[in-house]
């Protein structure tokens, strides 16, 4: 009975919005009035499915028109009214494929101030929608960590596996400089990060509007794989490979860095592997060596004695070599080897070592303090 009244309330909500659509935008242009239409039939109260393709398209279709700020603002008005979570999540879905469709169009939402501000969205009516309000939460801030790798890559990561269109990035990513670089890197490092704290779903757990979002989320992750890739192939040349000049310190402890936060990234985003498994491959492979070419360079930095200085001591006069006459010296140490620890004190005198294993003649030495 509880599903029969919930479904009933549900679409008299449906019926009700689209009267008032149809009232309130009596003197709107014809596309405002069919965006908001087509959006409403998009993000019903009650079908547990995701939105309809066909009204999605509806929508999506104005995104690189002049009427594309009049639907970012219709998705943004529902998601705003509603306490429903399917209204919510299904209005987050229209608004993701907005965002991919809409090219150079979307300058993005502004990042760390929780633009959609669902952060306190909460549908307690039943177990799935408690489930789906989770998903809201999360799903609301993945997006606006989309949106802002719009902002920092000038555009919606569109590149596809082509190894023409990855030369071509490439090519393009060689001509910035290696601070930008970076920031670029970190940010889509950033968007792998928060892709890991997406909310757990129990195994047993069913649920198509949340499979759907799956989808849409393995598309971008692999689209970003791509980008980074290109971006950790250009620095790994200009910083770490043999026959290339240092860039510096400072941006070989941010590659670091980088390569430090995928390494933790990688066990949560291993479900997503079997969708393009080569490329995961390639793209975890190129981790691994890069991982390996830091240590390797970390323990060269850590061995090598640049301008070493020999000093001697007589007459109180501290005699100096200098560094440029000294030749880089390699050090390494063999088990056999081994250090002493403790300082021992001898007083100026003769001391005497008789021992017929060293020599039949006694053994006169000088120890000097």
């Amino acid at each position: 009975m509880l599903k029969l009244k919930s479904l009933i309330i549900g679409k008299v909500k449906d019926k009700a919005s689209i009267c008032k659509a149809r009232l309130f935008h009596s003197f709107s242009s014809r596309a405002v009035t069919y965006i908001h239409l087509a959006l409403l039939k998009s993000t019903t109260h009650t079908s547990h499915k995701p939105p309809d393709s066909n009204y999605i398209s509806d929508v999506v279709s104005y995104s690189n028109s002049p009427y594309g700020p009049a639907a970012f603002s219709a998705v943004m008005w529902r998601l705003h009214v509603t306490k429903n979570a399917f209204v919510a999540i299904k209005s987050l879905i229209v608004f993701h494929e907005l965002i991919k469709s809409s090219k150079d169009k979307f300058e993005g939402l502004d990042r760390g101030r929780n633009s959609l501000k669902l952060n306190d969205f909460s549908d307690t009516t039943s177990d799935l929608t408690i489930e789906l309000s989770r998903w809201v939460i999360w799903y609301g801030l993945y997006l606006d960590s989309l949106s802002w790798i719009s902002k920092v890559l000038g555009s919606f990561p569109n590149l596809t596996e082509s190894s023409k269109e990855k030369s071509k990035e490439k090519d393009c990513v060689s001509s910035y400089q290696t601070g930008y670089i970076m920031r670029q890197t970190e940010s889509l490092v950033t968007f792998f990060q928060h892709i890991c704290t997406r909310p757990d779903t129990p195994p047993l757990f069913q649920n198509k509007i949340v499979d759907e979002i799956r989808e849409l989320v393995i598309q971008d992750y692999f689209t970003a794989v791509i980008l980074v890739m290109v971006r950790l192939q250009v620095l790994s040349e200009r910083l770490i490979k043999p026959g290339i000049q240092h860039v510096g310190d400072s941006s070989m402890h941010d590659l670091r860095l980088v390569v430090m936060r995928l390494d933790e990234c990688k066990e949560s985003l291993s479900g997503f592997f079997w969708r393009y498994r080569r490329l995961a491959e390639d793209f975890w492979c190129l981790v691994e060596i890069l991982k390996a070419d830091i240590l390797l360079h970390d323990n060269k930095k850590m061995v090598e004695l640049p301008g070493l200085v020999q000093t001697t001591v007589k007459d109180d006069e501290e005699m100096v070599e200098p560094a440029s006459s000294v030749e880089t010296e390699w050090v390494t140490f063999e088990d056999s080897e081994t250090t002493t620890n403790e300082l021992l004190e001898w007083d100026s005198e003769w001391v005497k070592f008789d021992s017929s294993a060293l020599t039949s003649e006694p053994v006169q030495l000088s120890l000097l303090t």
